[in-house]
């Protein structure tokens, strides 16, 4: 008798059914990273940790009363891609690089960088969800390019420090905050976090309210940022329009844009982020909402959403996202078989895609930016089936608002 499948979760559990169609479904889905990091193990000059040399040559430029800001950099003995955080982060790090040295300085951020990588992946891989199959988060891993973990970006251990406050919210809010702030002090976008608080299981009222605070310290952080920058600010937005907004748009909102002739920094670009913010915060919103999911899941799910707000998302953010897009994934199986048939082969045929478009070099066509417009679509299209569950008690709040704001009281 043969079992008719209806949905891709269906036959990714017929395929690992077994030990050997297991550890095949695992090679196939960790190839695109694992090759990358195999390739650079193996090449007599594979360089790791480009990014990070980046900040350690700003800082050492700074120290020694030289602009940071070079579209090709040079520091003794390393290989910087340029430099394009903000002069207060070079001065931050300068007196520790000046003690160090920068080969001192790559040595010692091991000791931060593999810790924090290996919570991440514990986070994207293992960390116990029963509504999110472990297969299914494997399969992300196919989107990450292996250059993610090779490069030693200082967002890793950022994000690290983030997933640990998000971990201790159900008892208190304060340390995440504290490292969503801390983040967007070398990251702006890391304010995107934020969007964890509307999302917890807390009185509407209540989490708006911790919202609004924390958007209102973070963005005075980064004002000081921007305003504070002293005699290298011109210098400092000249290298962030010619390699953050033009070279290097990411694999989110931007590169989508930017592919139209948007770049990041146009007025077009900027006022459809906003119209897409809003509409992906709204959906994330409905699906925490209306799909019953428990506290820690609603965190997971904000965790998620944020990375895909992030108008510059990259690589090395994606394992934050893979619990988050697989459990939405999973929400449109109460919606429907019909409905999860189309969702569930949606995620695992851009993620094959993915696969093939690594085996073939095929480097005209970027896996990431594909897997991550499919994440958006997935997340927009579960978000309005669950909000048509509720079609009544929704057109109840657009005919009389009152309704709404008295329940969020």
């Amino acid at each position: 008798m043969t079992l008719r499948v209806t949905d891709a979760l269906s036959f990714v559990r017929r395929w690992t059914a077994t030990w050997w169609g297991a550890a095949l479904f695992g090679l196939v889905f960790l190839f695109p990273v694992l090759g990358n990091v195999i390739s650079r193990l193996t090449k007599k000059h594979g360089w790791w940790l480009n990014d990070y040399d980046a900040l350690i040559c700003g800082a050492q430029s700074l120290a020694h009363g030289q602009s940071p800001y070079s579209l090709h950099p040079v520091c003794e003995g390393i290989r910087p891609a340029p430099f394009v955080y903000a002069p207060q982060v070079a001065a931050f790090f300068a007196p520790f690089v000046n003690a160090t040295g920068l080969m001192g300085a790559r040595w010692l951020y091991l000791i931060v960088l593999v810790p924090a990588t290996l919570l991440l992946i514990w986070y994207a891989l293992f960390k116990l969800m029963p509504k999110t199959p472990f297969v299914l988060r494997l399969m992300t891993f196919a989107a990450i390019n292996g250059s993610a973990f090779a490069c030693g970006n200082i967002g890793i251990p950022l994000h690290a420090l983030v997933l640990a406050g998000a971990l201790a919210l159900p008892r208190t809010r304060l340390p995440f905050i504290a490292a969503v702030i801390l983040g967007a002090l070398v990251k702006p976008v890391f304010l995107t976090y934020l969007i964890v608080l509307l999302y917890q299981d807390k009185p509407l009222i209540d989490r708006v309210r911790a919202t609004v605070i924390s958007a209102v310290v973070g963005l005075a952080a980064v004002a000081w940022l921007l305003y504070g920058a002293g005699p290298l600010s011109a210098q400092w937005h000249g290298i962030l329009g010619a390699i953050v907004v033009q070279q290097q748009p990411g694999i989110g909102f931007f590169s989508y844009t930017s592919l139209i002739g948007l770049p990041g920094q146009s007025t077009g670009a900027q006022l459809a982020f906003v119209v897409f913010a809003g509409v992906m915060a709204l959906s994330g919103l409905v699906l925490a909402e209306w799909s019953g999911l428990e506290p820690s899941e609603r965190i997971v799910l904000g965790l998620g959403i944020a990375q895909l707000l992030n108008p510059r998302l990259m690589d090395y953010d994606l394992m934050m996202l893979a619990p988050a897009i697989v459990l939405i994934v999973m929400l449109a199986k109460p919606l429907g078989a019909r409905t999860f048939a189309w969702v569930s082969w949606a995620f695992f045929a851009v993620l094959v895609l993915a696969v093939v478009l690594n085996i073939a070099e095929v480097n005209a066509i970027k896996r990431a930016p594909i897997a991550v417009f499919v994440y958006c679509g997935i997340t927009i299209f579960v978000a309005a089936r669950t909000a048509q569950q509720h079609e009544a008690r929704i057109r109840g709040w657009v005919k009389d608002p009152k309704t709404l704001f008295a329940k969020a009281a």
